[in-house]
C-alpha cells in the first residue's frame, strides 16, 4: 500500500470509529433540532441557531450551516450556467465581479431573518443544476443597517498594510438601496536560492533572490432594488480601481560562490485601470402560472501590465528586457428565462441567452542585446466571440422523496480572431443535464447527476505573453484552441447529525474531450524551417478524470460535555484527484498538468459563547504539483499552512480577531531537456526554494 493510500485508509478508518456513535444517535431522532426545522430536502435555520458562533455577517453564518459549502459556478460558458448555489431573499445577484463571499460579507447577521438550505434536484429556478441551495431571508426593516471591517496585516519585512470595507443598506417601503466601499493592500515578501546545475546535477551557477510584491485597490458599487406595479426590479453598479507590482533582486555568485553579477526585476500591473459593471433585471408575471425574468449585464476593463528585467555580469555587458502588455475585455450578456407552473408536479424553465465577449489585447517585447522589438506570434489580437443559447428544463416532483431535473441547453456561437492572427470558427454544442436527489429522511440526502458541459476559452490564451520571472518563458498564443467539452457521471451523499454535524462524500467521473493544456507552438520561416519554439494553451484530445471529496464537521460535545465544556468541533476536508492524458510531445500516458493527486484541510474550532471567546488552528497541506512543457518537466511543493487565530466579540465596535499565519517554504524544480522531452537529455536542472515569514494580522468587524 503506497503511503497516501495508507493516510487515506487511517483517515477513513479513524472517522467511521469516531462518528459510529453519533450517527447511531443522530438515527434515533424524531424531527428537527433546537433552532432548526427540518422538512423533506429542507432545513430552515432561524437567527438564534447562529447565536452560538457571534456572527458579523451572513458570511459568518452561511460557513456554520452544516455540510454546505459555497459554490460559485465552475467557470462554465454563459451566465446561466454559473449560477453559484447562494439566493439573497430568493434571487440570484445580477452581477459577475462582486463574488458571493463579498456580497454576503456586506449583509449584516442581524438583517437576517433565517437561512433556508434546500437539498434537492431544481433546489430553486435561479441556481440551474444546483443539488444543494442556501436562501438568505432578510428582517424587512426600515433602519440603516450595514457592515464595517478593519484590517492590519504586519510582519517582518512585509511592513504594516491596512484594508478597509464598510457596507450600508437602507430599506423605504419597496425600495431597497445599498451601498458599499472597499480599500485593500496587501504584500508577499520572498527569499532564497536559486540554483543552476547541469543535467548531472553539477552545480554552476547560484541566485539569491530578495522580492517583494502586492498590489492596492479600492472600489465602489451600489444597488437598488424596488418594486413597480407587479414587477421587481434589481440595478446594481460597480467601478474598481486596481494598482500591483513585484520588485525582485538577484545575487549571482559560481559554484565557487564568488560574485559574478546581478539582476533588477522590475513589474507593474494594472496602474489605476478602472474595470466597471453594470447589471439589472426585471422580473413581473405574464400569469398566475408564468414568471418572465429578464436579466442584461456589461462589464468593461482596461488591464496594463509592463514587466523588465535587467541582468548586469561581470566582464559581459548589460542586459535589458521589457514586455508591455494592454488588454481591453469586454462582455455583454442578455437573458430572458420564463418559469411555467401549469403541470402539476413539474416546475419548466424556458428561455434564451445571448452574449457578446470580446478581448483587445496588445504585447510588445524589446531585448537591449539585439536592439530592436522583437516579434512573437500573436502579439496584437482582437477576439471576438458571439453566442447564442436556447435552454429548457423541467423539474419533476416524482414524490415527497424524489425530486428528478432534466433539461437542455442549445450554444450556436462564433468566433473571430483578427490583428496578427486571423481565424473564424463556429461552434454548435448540446449539454444535456439530469439530476436526480432521493430525499432518505430529513437528514439524509442522495444525488445522482449526468451532465455534459463546455468550458470557457480563456482570451487571453490566444495572445502571447511572457513570464519575465521564468527566464523569460514565452506562453504563446494559440489561434487553433477549441473549448473543452466534459461529460460527467457523479454520485454524492450527505448525511447530518448531532444537531451541528456532517458527513459527505462525492464522486465522480469525467471523460473529456478536446482537453486543454501546453501544447508546443512551432515558429517557421518561408522554407519550412523551424525558427523559434514555445509552449502555449493548445487541445491534446481526449482524456478521463476522476475526482472523491470527504467532508466532515464533527462537534465534540458529546464527549467533552463530560469533561466540563462544550461548543468545540474539528472538520476536515479531503479531496483526491486522478487523471490521465496522452502527453502531446512524447505519446505517453500521464496526468494532467497542475493537478496535485491530493490536497487537504484539518480544522479545530472552540466557540466560547458566554465569554464571547472563539480560538481555533486551521492546517493545510497539498501534495506535488506537476507541469508539463515542450522541453521542461517541472514539480512544485510546499510544506504546511497553518493559522491560528483567537475572537472577542463583546467589545462595544464589534468582533475582534488576531490570527497568526504561517506560510509554507516554497520548493519548485525545473529539468530542461535540450530539444524536447521526447527526444533530449536533460541538460539543465534549476532549483528553487522561496522562504516566506510569518504574518499577523489583527480585524475589528461589527454591524450596525
Amino acid at each position: 500500500m503506497t503511503g497516501f493510500r495508507r493516510k487515506i485508509a487511517i483517515v477513513l478508518t479513524g472517522t467511521f470509529c469516531i462518528i459510529s456513535p453519533a450517527l447511531a444517535h443522530a438515527e434515533g431522532r424524531s424531527g428537527g433540532t433546537v433552532n432548526v426545522t427540518a422538512i423533506e430536502g429542507k432545513r430552515q435555520f432561524r437567527a438564534d441557531y447562529f447565536e452560538v458562533y457571534a456572527p458579523v455577517t451572513a458570511l459568518d453564518m452561511i460557513r456554520r450551516i452544516p455540510g454546505f459549502t459555497i459554490a460559485e459556478g465552475e467557470g462554465r460558458r454563459g451566465f446561466g450556467e454559473n449560477a453559484g448555489n447562494v439566493l439573497i431573499d430568493g434571487d440570484r445577484p445580477s452581477s459577475k465581479s462582486d463574488d458571493i463571499f463579498t456580497i454576503l460579507s456586506r449583509i449584516p447577521a442581524s438583517e437576517v431573518d433565517y437561512v433556508e438550505l434546500t437539498e434537492q434536484a431544481g433546489a430553486d429556478a435561479e441556481t440551474q443544476g444546483q443539488g444543494q441551495v442556501v436562501n438568505v431571508v432578510r428582517r424587512i426593516s426600515s433602519k440603516l443597517t450595514g457592515t464595517y471591517e478593519g484590517n492590519v496585516v504586519f510582519g517582518h519585512r512585509y511592513g504594516f498594510r491596512p484594508s478597509v470595507n464598510g457596507s450600508a443598506t437602507l430599506r423605504r417601503g419597496e425600495t431597497t438601496y445599498e451601498f458599499n466601499v472597499t480599500s485593500y493592500s496587501e504584500r508577499v515578501y520572498g527569499y532564497g536560492p536559486e540554483d543552476f546545475k547541469l543535467g548531472d546535477g553539477s552545480l554552476v551557477e547560484r541566485r539569491y533572490y530578495k522580492g517583494t510584491g502586492g498590489y492596492d485597490g479600492a472600489g465602489l458599487g451600489g444597488a437598488i432594488k424596488t418594486r413597480i406595479g407587479g414587477a421587481k426590479i434589481n440595478l446594481n453598479g460597480r467601478v474598481h480601481l486596481d494598482d500591483s507590482f513585484d520588485h525582485r533582486t538577484g545575487i549571482y555568485s559560481n559554484a565557487a560562490d564568488i560574485f559574478i553579477g546581478n539582476e533588477l526585476l522590475l513589474r507593474s500591473g494594472p496602474k489605476s485601470d478602472i474595470n466597471y459593471e453594470f447589471g439589472g433585471d426585471i422580473e413581473f408575471k405574464l400569469s398566475p402560472k408564468l414568471t418572465t425574468k429578464i436579466i442584461g449585464l456589461y462589464r468593461a476593463a482596461t488591464e496594463s501590465n509592463d514587466s523588465s528585467i535587467e541582468t548586469a555580469r561581470i566582464g559581459q555587458p548589460a542586459t535589458f528586457f521589457e514586455t508591455r502588455n494592454r488588454n481591453k475585455p469586454v462582455e455583454f450578456v442578455g437573458r430572458i428565462q420564463n418559469d411555467w407552473s401549469a403541470l402539476a408536479g413539474h416546475a419548466i424553465q424556458f428561455g434564451g441567452e445571448v452574449a457578446y465577449n470580446q478581448l483587445d489585447a496588445r504585447f510588445s517585447a524589446a531585448n537591449s542585446v539585439l536592439g530592436a522589438v522583437t516579434v512573437f506570434p500573436a502579439s496584437n489580437v482582437l477576439v471576438e466571440e458571439t453566442r447564442i443559447e436556447p435552454f429548457l428544463t423541467d423539474v419533476w416532483a416524482v414524490s415527497s422523496k424524489w425530486k428528478i431535473e432534466a433539461g437542455a441547453i442549445a450554444e450556436f456561437s462564433k468566433l473571430t480572431l483578427s490583428g496578427d492572427s486571423s481565424a473564424s470558427r463556429s461552434f454548435q454544442f448540446v449539454k444535456p443535464r439530469v439530476i436526480a436527489t432521493w430525499t432518505v429522511d430529513p437528514f439524509t440526502t442522495v444525488e445522482f447527476r449526468v451532465d455534459r458541459q463546455v468550458a470557457q476559452l480563456d482570451f487571453g490564451e490566444f495572445a502571447t505573453s511572457i513570464d519575465v520571472a521564468l527566464g523569460n518563458q514565452v506562453d504563446a498564443g494559440n489561434v487553433d484552441l477549441v473549448p473543452e467539452k466534459v461529460t460527467t457521471l457523479a454520485a454524492q451523499i450527505r448525511h447530518k447529525f448531532l444537531e451541528r454535524g456532517s458527513i459527505q462524500f462525492r464522486g465522480e467521473y469525467q471523460m473529456i474531450g478536446d482537453t486543454q493544456d501546453l501544447v508546443p507552438v512551432t515558429l517557421r520561416d518561408a522554407a519550412g524551417n523551424i525558427t523559434a519554439q514555445f509552449d502555449g494553451a493548445g487541445n491534446i484530445g481526449d482524456s478521463k478524470r476522476w475526482n472523491g471529496e470527504l467532508e466532515i464537521t464533527l462537534p465534540l460535545d458529546w464527549f467533552t460535555k463530560s469533561v466540563g465544556f462544550s461548543g468545540m468541533e474539528v472538520k476536515y476536508t479531503g479531496h483526491y484527484h486522478g487523471s490521465r492524458v496522452t502527453d502531446p510531445v512524447t505519446g505517453q500516458s500521464r496526468r494532467m498538468s497542475n493537478r496535485p493527486v491530493w490536497h487537504q484541510e484539518w480544522a479545530l474550532r472552540h466557540d466560547i459563547a458566554k465569554s464571547g471567546f472563539v480560538y481555533g488552528v486551521t492546517a493545510y497541506v497539498q501534495a506535488q504539483n506537476n507541469a508539463y512543457f515542450f522541453n521542461e518537466y517541472r514539480r512544485q511543493k510546499e510544506g504546511v499552512r497553518t493559522n491560528v487565530f483567537i475572537e472577542y466579540s463583546k467589545f462595544k465596535l464589534g468582533t475582534l480577531r488576531i490570527q497568526y499565519t504561517s506560510i509554507p517554504d516554497f520548493g519548485r524544480d525545473r529539468f530542461i531537456y535540450a530539444g524536447t522531452r521526447a527526444t533530449g537529455p536533460i541538460t539543465q536542472i534549476v532549483n528553487r526554494r522561496r522562504y516566506l515569514d510569518p504574518l499577523f494580522q489583527i480585524t475589528l468587524s461589527g454591524k450596525f
